[in-house]
């Protein structure tokens, strides 16, 4: 976590994907939004305020990529949760908005499998961690 302030949390996120022998992977500023419009609602709005991407991801070549250098796959990034408390348990519905330019044809075959996978990626590893943050809460870890 990089900063609180009541209903509001700014991080700073790696997400990475792998594709055959590629590894792609961005960097994001995230500045979350946390409301409560009811006692068994919550809302969470995940906004990408900057978003780098890294180039030779794991490599020691590792670098951020400069902003008006790069090929901007995905330059914006937004995730709504709502969270409601019902018949014992809790429902999740989880969208996500990903804005990214064309990819050119020379280099589809590589970078498209990373494109379509990352936002399910992404949607799968948080349900696990919101699956296992609820389970450690239940057993009182």
């Amino acid at each position: 976590m990089v900063e609180r302030d009541g209903d509001t949390v700014k991080l700073n996120v790696l997400a990475a994907q792998k594709a055959f022998s590629v590894t792609a992977a961005v960097e994001t500023d995230e500045e979350i939004h946390i409301a409560r419009p009811a006692s068994d609602r919550v809302c969470i709005t995940a906004d990408s305020a900057h978003i780098r991407e890294i180039a030779d991801y794991g490599r020691p070549s590792e670098h951020v990529v400069p902003e008006a250098r790069r090929p901007g796959y995905v330059w914006r990034a937004l995730i709504l949760q709502r969270l409601e408390q019902r018949d014992g348990g809790v429902y999740v519905e989880l969208e996500t908005i990903s804005l990214s330019r064309g990819i050119p044809l020379e280099v589809r075959w590589l970078i498209k499998p990373l494109t379509d996978d990352l936002p399910r990626k992404m949607l799968a590893d948080l349900l696990e961690e919101t699956k296992a943050a609820v389970q450690q809460s239940v057993s009182g870890e």
